[in-house]
């Protein structure tokens, strides 16, 4: 069997890990198995040594686990069927481009699907062809181990930490059924959400850009635009389209919606793709007066406004409102949903309750539970 000539006429272009996955489906050679740290400050729950095709994921049980401690918890052990080829250079490409490498892909993929900060580390161990039946150690530094900052104050995003079974990567079996243009997609999505929850307690008004940023990304694949000015004027700005069919003035939404309907395709897209796949509302909730409306109406206002500050914070400088980042009170034992109280002033700035509809652990919630949903639809679509 020429094994170089079959790999060639199977479709193994998109994502390396997705397409390591299909040429491990299609029985081609096994060429070299590696593995690599994945260094998390959560605890981890489990071990998964077959259902992943070529990969497998161990549970080294360190003794010792708090937020902010990285360790090596989990070892991603992977075997290669790709050659490993360049690809050509004669035109730039970047379809398959995201900022990081085989690694990478997989360590987004796990944060994702467990809500917690993983990266992945420079292989450790390599077994190769005729070589040492136990694995060769290397270190070749190509990457500095992860390093992380949470500071002492109280945790903006404590869902991250604690135990968490890897039970729940199963979304990641999907990615060798996807085309490759869905799984380069889901890959940046996971990236970036993946970035967004490294630098939370740290930098949460940039934590904020990257987790609407994340959700963008599917929203861009997802969304087919075909919705008049008006229905998108409706879903980006309901208190002006509240306005203006106030007014009762015949015709008066249609013609602002027309004026201004460039400045709301993407604001549209991205509420349309949340509340598509928007999860249920968490089990633990605080006391009723600090939760968030699950409603529809009240949601879709609550992502406008927060699609207004990330517009702002790229196109002005402004960042995301102070009362948004920080780690509100806890209620009950159970964290606030929202800011409390009728206004804030902090750092030169003041916002109205209304102008602050949610804090950054609840997004960073609907986040994932959306990108989940979404990726979890790509199988049926």
């Amino acid at each position: 069997m020429d094994v170089d000539k079959d790999v060639a006429e199977l479709d193994l272009s998109g994502p390396v890990s997705c397409a390591n996955w299909k040429a491990f489906d299609n029985k081609q050679d096994l060429r070299s198995i590696i593995e690599y740290p994945l260094y998390t400050d959560a605890r981890i729950i489990g071990e998964i040594t077959e259902g992943y095709g070529p990969y497998k994921f161990l549970n080294t049980v360190p003794s010792e686990d708090r937020p902010g401690l990285l360790k090596s918890s989990i070892i991603l052990r992977a075997e290669f069927y790709l050659n490993n080829d360049l690809p050509p250079m004669n035109e730039t490409d970047t379809s398959n481009y995201h900022g990081g490498w085989f690694p990478d892909e997989i360590a987004a993929l796990v944060s994702l699907c467990l809500g917690i900060r993983v990266k992945a580390a420079d292989e450790s161990r390599r077994f190769d062809g005729g070589g040492d039946p136990l694995g060769r150690p290397t270190v070749f530094r190509f990457r500095s181990e992860p390093i992380m900052n949470l500071g002492d104050r109280r945790l903006k995003l404590p869902n991250a930490v604690g135990a968490h079974s890897l039970e729940n990567l199963y979304p990641i079996k999907l990615m060798p059924k996807l085309s490759k243009e869905e799984a380069i997609v889901v890959i940046r999505s996971a990236r970036l959400y993946q970035d967004a929850l490294w630098i939370a307690e740290s930098e949460p008004a940039l934590s904020w850009l990257m987790f609407v940023s994340a959700i963008e990304a599917g929203a861009n694949m997802w969304f087919k635009g075909d919705d008049s000015p008006v229905s998108k004027l409706e879903a980006s700005k309901p208190d002006l389209y509240s306005i203006l069919e106030n007014t009762g003035i015949e015709g008066l939404t249609e013609s602002v919606a027309k004026e201004i309907v460039h400045s709301l395709g993407a604001t549209n897209k991205f509420i349309k793709f949340v509340m598509n796949f928007l999860p249920e509302p968490p089990e633990n909730r605080p006391r009723e007066w600090a939760q968030i409306s699950w409603s529809r109406t009240s949601m879709k206002a609550a992502l406008g406004k927060i699609y207004k500050y990330r517009s702002e914070a790229l196109h002005g400088g402004i960042p995301f409102p102070a009362p948004m980042c920080n780690g509100e009170m806890m209620i009950e034992e159970r964290m606030a949903e929202k800011p409390t109280g009728i206004a804030c002033s902090t750092l030169g700035g003041v916002w109205l309750a209304e102008d602050t509809p949610m804090l950054l652990h609840m997004f960073e919630y609907i986040a994932r539970g959306v990108l989940i949903n979404w990726i979890s639809s790509l199988r049926s679509a």
